[in-house]
């Protein structure tokens, strides 16, 4: 079977509420060459009959149901090694591509371009509150509002350089509103289990502080915001981990893991010094947010990972002082 130019991967869980809608996207592309790789992890809805009528129907489609759960990234990582594609084009479950995506995509896949970003386009139900809705329209970091936007090339200095103006937010895009090459994810490594909310920010930056990014200034994917979605979950979970431990964890991230060494360079003494407030910043407010043990246990394996970071981290004088500085 010859080897398709785009993988186009579809990880599923419950979510027979706007599957048929993402598929249909998927089966209708002006592009012809690619496949659908989907992955179900464990759906107890009608999610997997979903699947199976489109399979009998259009053979681009590979369909695979997980013998165990593996979890939100789990079931990421699956899709993306069972793709073939030389591309890797995520459309999650809620989510709906344009008919030309796949083919605007892939015009910019130019030689030297390993990751591609589209202008993103917020699909807000009506079951979203107002402060997300507010959110999603007028208030969410974009590669456009950052102040670098003077070519639809960013370089992986200038990345990096937003990502440390702007901690922990994810200014970059949603998996579903991004293709890169399987080469470079292979070089760089999958999505990194011990983040939940920021991952695709993770994941995303450690691409494009190597590699930089090709942005279109279209908007040819949806992500959806829903009550049930994931994110809206995260958000509204009031989870210690969630609103205390994940930013903080990712801010250690790139500042240890030899991944972020090119972020690291990029940034240099003045940036890594504000990321490192940053943590003592996100140290303080973890550490007075701890209501019980379960907290305390989440913050001292923490604690135990970044021995490093610890030391008089948590004095008000350096509070006050990052707080002058933001």
């Amino acid at each position: 079977m010859t080897k398709p130019l785009i993988s186009v991967c579809v990880p599923v869980f419950n979510g027979e509420r706007h599957l048929k809608e993402c598929l249909d996207s998927c089966i209708f592309q002006t592009f012809a060459n690619y496949n659908i790789i989907i992955c179900d992890d464990g759906s107890s809805d009608k999610s997997i009959s979903i699947c199976e009528e489109y399979v009998a129907k259009h053979k681009q489609i590979k369909f695979v149901k997980n013998e165990k759960n593996l979890g939100l990234l789990g079931n990421w990582n699956k899709c993306v090694e069972l793709a073939n594609g030389t591309w890797i084009k995520f459309l999650f479950q809620d989510d709906v591509m344009n008919s030309n995506c796949l083919e605007e995509f892939f015009k910019n896949a130019t030689a030297g371009v390993e990751l591609i970003v589209c202008k993103r386009h917020f699909l807000l139900d009506d079951s979203a509150t107002e402060d997300v809705k507010d959110y999603y329209k007028n208030r969410v970091r974009t590669l456009e509002n950052t102040g670098y936007f003077i070519s639809n090339d960013f370089s992986a200095q200038t990345i990096s350089k937003i990502a440390n103006e702007h901690p922990s937010l994810n200014f970059i895009g949603e998996p579903s509103l991004t293709m890169f090459k399987k080469e470079a994810l292979l070089k760089v490594g999958g999505f990194d289990n011990e983040l939940k909310q920021i991952c695709d920010l993770e994941f995303l930056l450690r691409l494009a502080s190597v590699f930089g990014l090709r942005y279109i200034p279209q908007q040819l994917c949806a992500f959806r915001i829903h009550s049930s979605s994931t994110t809206v979950k995260n958000v509204n979970s009031n989870n210690y981990y969630i609103d205390h431990i994940e930013a903080l964890l990712y801010a250690l991230k790139l500042l240890t893991k030899p991944e972020f060494k090119n972020f690291r360079a990029y940034i240099g003494t003045n940036g890594i010094s504000k990321h490192r407030m940053f943590v003592k910043y996100r140290l303080y407010k973890a550490s007075r947010a701890i209501k019980n043990g379960e907290d305390q246990k989440i913050f001292d394996d923490l604690s135990s990972s970044y021995k490093q970071f610890m030391y008089k981290w948590y004095d008000i004088p350096v509070l006050k002082l990052y707080m002058m500085l933001k």
